[in-house]
């Protein structure tokens, strides 16, 4: 129930960020492309205005000509939409009277627009040219530019040539966009959703499945921990309640106090093989690294089981340099060679034989643990490095195995940046590789 609240919890406050995130950014897209559509229309209008300017003044001196001699020309409507047509196809022509009367106008002209307030109020003698903007049938903005046709002598107003076209609809467009904008902008956050959810729950689900997994190796390890922690308390237990039954002689009390010794031996044991797990579990550093030779490493650890070697009649050899330089945690080191070697000569009958050699190859250094003896199934190498898991259990068991040597021989590996492979053939014996970074 709480994880489902968290789920939603996540949700919402991720939707709510995305939605402010682009909310924000279509605020401020919206904004530079307002003012972008806005500098663009006020550089339309200015080319807009010469190009009406040219037109009306065309149209003015044409007809100022035809009206100092007589009326407007019969044919004044051809003529407008004649000039109209040749010049620019959207632009529309215009002529009124002084008064504002409308005399003429080119076809493409929009209904009931008439002339310019402010070319009425206009001085004759300053013979200019008027902008005006007016509103047209459908409510859009029309830039007008408005010339007077006079006559030279006496100073005299005929009339007034007018050119107009509709204006971009600056806020229209800016207005479409933002529709469009948050449109997209709301479709993206509903599939941000969506995924973000499906993704939550996907995480949610493979969590809940991890957490499940690690649930079940944790009592599995508790349960085989109690088992292994139980065995040698249980000799224990057996052993002194024996001794205890009836007077001994002192050979028979000493015989009992070395098997006592031996299970807490192997109680001790298997307490820091557990407590340097448990170590890493909890994400605590386990190698401390420094300068140090690898090859001299492996020399410490051949002599320390050169006599077990010995006396079990395996042949134990070590192939190393004189000296290999390295950066590691050498007493780490040494625990994981020496938990291959011990495991390889437990497992290798007398007469066969058991190699230690390191090497630097290419930009690693390399150790390797190999023996002739019993060989490892097929079918367990896989959980081979598995916490408690035992080839043979009840032959580890009578020889002190807890199945955890492996195991820390991984994690040690691991913290170094290191990897660990076996190869294995039963009856043929086995080769373990652990291969490290070789820093320094």
């Amino acid at each position: 129930m709480t994880s489902s609240r968290d789920e939603r919890r996540l949700i919402l406050h991720a939707s709510l960020l995305v939605i402010a995130l682009l909310t924000l950014a279509g605020v401020l897209l919206r904004s530079y492309v307002a003012r972008t559509i806005e500098g663009d229309v006020k550089v339309q209008i200015a080319i807009l205005d010469l190009a009406l300017r040219d037109r009306s003044r065309y149209l003015a001196e044409l007809l100022s000509t035809d009206r100092e001699t007589g009326p407007w020309p019969e044919n004044l409507d051809s003529i407008l939409t004649k000039n109209h047509a040749d010049f620019n196809r959207d632009i529309f022509i215009q002529v009124f009277e002084a008064d504002g009367t409308l005399v003429s106008a080119s076809a493409n002209t929009p209904a009931t627009l008439p002339l310019s307030p402010k070319a009425l109020l206009m001085p004759v003698r300053q013979h200019r040219w008027m902008t005006d903007e007016m509103s047209g049938p459908d409510g859009r903005k029309i830039r007008t530019v408005t010339f007077p046709i006079v006559s030279d002598d006496p100073m005299r107003v005929f009339g007034f040539s007018s050119a107009g076209l509709p204006l971009p609809d600056a806020a229209r467009a800016v207005a479409r966009f933002t529709w469009i904008m948050f449109a997209g902008l709301a479709g993206i956050g509903s599939l941000f959703v969506i995924a973000l959810r499906a993704a939550v729950l996907a995480a949610a689900h493979r969590l809940r499945g991890e957490m499940v997994s690690i649930a079940a190796a944790q009592q599995r390890f508790v349960a085989d921990a109690a088992h292994e922690l139980g065995t040698p308390l249980a000799v224990l237990r057996g052993e002194m309640d024996i001794a205890l039954r009836r007077e001994r002689s002192g050979a028979d009390y000493r015989a009992t106090l070395e098997s006592c010794r031996e299970e807490i031996e192997r109680l001790s044991r298997l307490s820091e093989n557990l407590l340097s797990l448990a170590t890493a579990d909890a994400g605590q550093a386990v190698v401390h690294r420094a300068a140090c030779d690898a090859a001299a490493i492996a020399r410490t650890v051949h002599g320390r089981f050169a006599r077990v070697a010995a006396e079990k009649n395996v042949t134990f050899t070590l192939s190393a340099p004189d000296m290999l330089p390295w950066t590691a945690d050498a007493m780490a080191i040494e625990q994981v060679l020496g938990n291959l070697v011990s495991n390889a000569l437990r497992h290798t009958p007398g007469g066969d034989s058991v190699t230690l050699s390191v090497a630097k190859s290419a930009a690693d250094i390399v150790f390797r643990v190999a023996d002739t003896g019993e060989g490892i199934p097929p079918s367990h190498l896989p959980q081979l490095f598995d916490r408690f898991h035992r080839v043979d259990k009840a032959r580890s068991r009578s020889v002190g195995g807890a199945g955890l040597g492996l195991a820390i021989v991984k994690t040690l590996v691991e913290a170094h940046g290191g990897a660990v492979g076996v190869v294995s053939e039963l009856g043929k014996g086995s080769r373990f590789e652990c291969r490290f970074p070789a820093l320094g």
